[in-house]
Formats: C-alpha cells, sequence, structure tokens
C-alpha cells in the first residue's frame, strides 16, 4: 500500500482537523455509491484505512517510527512488544451491511436526527459614547446558510440521498480491536457517511453536497446604552445554519469599548 500520508495528499505534520477534511472529501470522491471508476472502490477503502490508522494518535506514532509493520499487529511473529506496540495490534473490520450491538438502535438514530447550527461569536469595538448612549452598528458576517438550490438536501434536482453501501444504512459500523486479552468490539459511526445511513450520489452543484453555503450578510445590530467592555448581545438565528431541518445557530456580539480621552466612566457616572 502507497504512504499513507500520499494517499490522503496530506504532509506528515498535518494536524487533526487536516487529515478529518483530506479524508472526507476523498471519501466522498472515491465512495462506491458515487464513483463507478474500476478502481474507485479500492482507493476507497485505502483512504479508509490510511484515516484509520493516522486519525488514531497511538497507531500513527507507530506507523511513523515503524511504517506499515507498526501498525499490521503481527511484525516478527509471536506477542508483538509491549513497549513498541503499546500493548494492542489494531484490526478494524468494518461490516457492509447492518447490525446489532452494544450501542444498539438509539445511537444511529442520534446521529440522523436534526442537527443545530453552530452558535459564532463576532467582536465588535465601539465607542465610549456608543457606550453610554447607545446606538446602531451595521456588521458584515460570514456564515453557513442553506443551500438555496437544493433546499439543505444536499442532491441534484430530481435525485436524493441513497443508502450507503459501507454500514448498509445503519449509520454505524463495528470496529474489531484484538489484544493480548481478547478481541473487543466497538460500534462507531460510519466514516463514509457520518453516521447518516445514507450518501449524496449526485451532488448540487452549487454547494458541492454539502447542503449549505458559506455567505457574507450584513447586519445592523442595536446597542443599549451602558455597556461595558465584555457585554454580549445575542442575535437570534444567525449563526450557522442547521443541518437536516433543524434550527440556525445564534450570532452572539462581544463589545469592546474604546477609550475616551476625555471621558472617563465610574459605573453610571461619567
Amino acid at each position: 500500500m502507497a504512504d499513507y500520508y500520499q494517499l490522503l495528499g496530506v504532509s506528515r505534520d498535518a494536524d487533526a482537523d487536516t487529515l478529518k477534511r483530506a479524508y472526507r472529501r476523498l471519501a466522498r470522491q472515491y465512495h462506491p455509491d458515487v464513483n463507478k471508476q474500476p478502481g474507485a472502490e479500492d482507493r476507497f477503502k485505502e483512504i479508509g484505512r490510511a484515516y484509520e490508522v493516522l486519525g488514531d494518535p497511538q497507531a500513527r506514532a507507530r506507523y511513523d517510527q515503524f511504517g506499515e509493520a507498526g501498525v499490521s499487529g503481527a511484525a516478527g511473529g509471536g506477542m508483538p512488544d509491549m513497549g513498541d506496540m503499546g500493548g494492542f495490534a489494531d484490526l478494524f473490520e468494518t461490516f457492509f451491511s447492518g447490525f446489532g450491538g452494544a450501542a444498539g438502535p438509539g445511537a444511529a438514530r442520534q446521529q440522523r436526527g436534526p442537527r443545530q447550527g453552530d452558535d459564532l461569536r463576532f467582536d465588535l469595538n465601539i465607542s465610549f459614547r456608543d457606550a453610554v448612549f447607545g446606538g446602531e452598528k451595521e456588521i458584515q458576517i460570514r456564515h453557513l446558510e442553506t443551500c438555496g438550490t437544493c433546499k439543505g438536501s444536499g442532491a441534484k434536482a430530481g435525485s436524493g440521498p441513497v443508502t450507503c453501501s459501507t454500514c448498509g444504512g445503519a449509520g454505524q459500523v463495528r470496529r474489531a480491536t484484538r489484544t493480548p486479552f481478547g478481541t473487543f468490539t466497538q460500534v462507531a459511526p460510519c466514516p463514509a457517511c457520518e453516521g447518516t445511513g445514507q450518501v449524496i450520489a449526485d451532488p448540487c452543484p452549487d454547494c458541492g453536497g454539502q447542503g449549505v453555503q458559506q455567505v457574507r450578510k450584513k447586519l445592523r445590530v442595536n446597542i443599549p446604552a451602558g455597556v461595558d467592555s465584555g457585554t454580549r448581545l445575542r442575535v437570534s438565528g444567525e449563526g450557522n445554519a442547521g443541518q437536516r431541518g433543524a434550527a440556525a445557530g445564534d450570532l452572539y456580539v462581544v463589545l469592546f469599548v474604546q477609550a475616551d480621552p476625555k471621558l472617563k466612566r465610574d459605573g453610571i457616572t461619567i
């Protein structure tokens, strides 16, 4: 197998967020439900294996030191050395159909349900006069809004999501980890569909299948009289858009009062 970092197209010092973004982009590109080209499914599995290793700090450290032999689980035969291998030989098994398990069906439903949008923060410098007497300020923010073309579905007009072939629509996969003390099974959200049980086979051309778009927006914020530095003003619904029909997050404007060369305030006294 090729170098895991090269498979994901990242540098060897890439952080966790960079690895995750690279994996998600490539997983969507080579997912067998989306890409019908010969070799796409094999590439999809290689990408998944690369992220399984590099996304785990301990496994990544072993891979950086020993290469593939450090994470294959059977280097040299016999019991792996506890110092070098951390006491574990990790073998990940993905089952391509639905299953039960300790997590039960409730965990899959939790992943599939509506997800409220993230709250956002905007820092705003205001004058001493505005802090004392109040006023109105125009700000410009960048946030995620529901795609107007696909209405948040992520699918091209006339199409829709299809069942994920990696998890069979369960939204979960099962990992089997073999240790010197036996084999342990862990249920986790499916990395291909991110726990939704569905993938977009024909993505919306405007949002690339994300269902949201980043846009710039101007807002007018009312500043009440008598505010101090650190005051937070909540603007309802102006955070990032929610997913699968959930509400958007809120915008919190944090005020910072600039000093006045002539005036000073002590409580309510100027």
